[in-house]
This record gives structure tokens, C-alpha cells and sequence, in this order.
């Protein structure tokens, strides 16, 4: 829970590593004028709101959250991905999807849930993972099927880099966004599975590849893949912002051609 706006704004601030003075200069108003939000002693209007939270790069959801604590009604929709507001995404999306192949493409949201995958990486989960065929739910999120045992996790080579990489990623996410409740309850959840909490950060200084490469491997089949992350530019609506493809490609000769033998 939060205190109002004034607690709101001032935890933004602080979480941003923001002074009154730079947030102020920031959004073009008085070092006073902010204080007195932060406060209490001054209420916000509508516009005030938004500028604020647009000068703190808030996503949508928290801006909403902002206007709901100012006692304003949210701006930003949220609409289902089925939705009719959201067919012109859906059509990106799926063009994206197919001119990935033969190579992997899987949507989620902002906590890993899959939403969509293309034939490319459904042939991948026939290979590393045919259980998902039988429980869904071990496809379900990217995050917890990499680190959990039940998972991709035994396939997984070089696992102790891809899921020191992952729960990195995951504690960045919750570090700029400390309110976002399912993104807290995601890092609890994988921390708790089996040798997850012995990893420790990769040391900041150390040099590696330009990208983070997944090695998996199940009986005949192998495959080193990188990936690569898309996000949808200047969305209005909540769902499209929280939307991300990742998509896979092979990071050797003998990946490709593994790839390819499975059309």
C-alpha cells in the first residue's frame, strides 16, 4: 500500500535515484511545488500527474496507478489481446511470428507468460521439452521453465549462465518497478527452486559475448541459440506496452542446419 500521491511520488523519486531538485527540472515546475505534492500540502491536477509520470518514466500501469492516487480516473486501457482495439498489434505480431521461421518466436507478457509461439519454437519444445505436450505448464513462462528442474533446466548446458542471466533480468525488472506485485511474486517463486539461491552475479567488469547464448542439449539433439527482444513503440494501451517477442537464433553452422533438417 502507498500513501496517497505525495508517498507515491516521493517513492518514484527515490526509486529513480532522483533528487527534488532534478525531478523538478525534469518536469519544468518549482523544487517547492514538488515538495508540497510530495507532501500533501498541494494537490495534483490531471496534467500534473501525467507530467510527473512521464518525466519519471513510468510504465502505463504505473501512471494509472499514479491518476488512481491523485483520485483521477485511469487514462491508459488495458484491452485483451483478442480484442478488436488491439487487431492492428496482433497483426504485427503474427507477421513477426512468421517471417521468423523456420527460427523460434515466442510473445509474453511482463512477467514471461507466453501468449504465443510460432512453428519454430513449438518444434524446439517437441525436442527439449515433449512433457509440455502433456502439461502445458511446464512451457508456460520462459523464466521458470529455464530454472526450474521440472523444466528445460536439465537440458540446459550452460544453465548456471543462463539462469544467473535470467534471475539478473528479473531483479533489475523489480528494482525499477518495486510496486509491481506480480513481478515480486515471480522473483519469490523461482528463488525458491532448487539452486537458484546460490547464484550470485556475474562479476560487472567481466567480458563475454555480445549476447547471451542458451546451449541445449537432449540426446541426439543440439542447438546454441542467442536471443533477441522486441518491444511494440509509443503503445497507448497497457496490454501492447507489456507485450515482448523474443526471438531465437542459431549462433553456429551445425545450429542452422539442426534447425533447418526439422521443417
Amino acid at each position: 500500500m502507498h500513501d496517497g500521491f505525495g508517498g507515491l511520488l516521493k517513492r518514484w523519486r527515490t526509486t529513480r535515484r532522483l533528487s527534488q531538485e532534478q525531478l523538478a527540472h525534469d518536469a519544468e515546475i518549482s523544487t517547492r511545488h514538488l515538495s508540497y505534492l510530495e507532501t500533501g500540502k498541494s494537490k495534483p491536477s490531471r496534467e500534473m500527474v501525467l507530467l510527473l509520470a512521464s518525466a519519471l518514466e513510468l510504465e502505463l500501469r504505473e501512471r494509472n496507478t499514479m491518476l488512481s492516487s491523485a483520485g483521477f480516473a485511469a487514462v491508459y486501457t488495458a484491452s485483451a489481446l483478442e480484442s478488436l482495439e488491439l487487431a492492428p498489434v496482433r497483426r504485427a505480431i503474427e507477421l513477426i511470428l512468421d517471417k521468423q521461421e523456420p527460427y523460434g518466436a515466442v510473445v509474453v507478457d511482463r512477467v514471461w507468460n507466453v501468449l504465443r509461439i510460432n512453428e519454430g519454437a513449438g518444434r524446439l519444445l517437441t525436442r527439449f521439452l515433449p512433457e509440455a505436450a502433456e502439461a502445458p505448464e511446464l512451457a508456460a513462462n520462459i523464466v521458470k521453465s529455464s530454472l526450474d528442474p521440472k523444466g528445460l533446466r536439465p537440458w540446459i548446458v550452460n544453465w548456471v549462465e543462463v539462469a544467473t542471466f535470467a534471475l539478473e533480468r528479473i531483479e533489475r525488472e523489480c528494482a525499477t518497478y518495486p510496486t509491481d506485485e506480480a513481478r515480486l511474486s515471480l522473483r519469490a517463486e523461482v528463488r525458491s527452486f532448487p539452486g537458484v539461491e546460490v547464484l550470485r552475479p556475474f562479476d560487472a567488469g567481466r567480458a563475454g559475448d555480445p549476447v547471451s547464448l542458451v546451449h541445449l542439449k537432449r540426446g541426439d539433439d543440439e542447438a546454441r541459440l542467442f536471443t533477441m527482444i522486441t518491444t511494440i513503440g509509443t503503445p497507448l494501451d497497457v496490454t501492447a506496452q507489456e507485450l515482448a517477442i523474443e526471438t531465437y537464433f542459431p549462433a553456429d553452422e551445425a545450429t542452422e542446419r539442426w534447425t533447418r533438417s526439422l521443417i
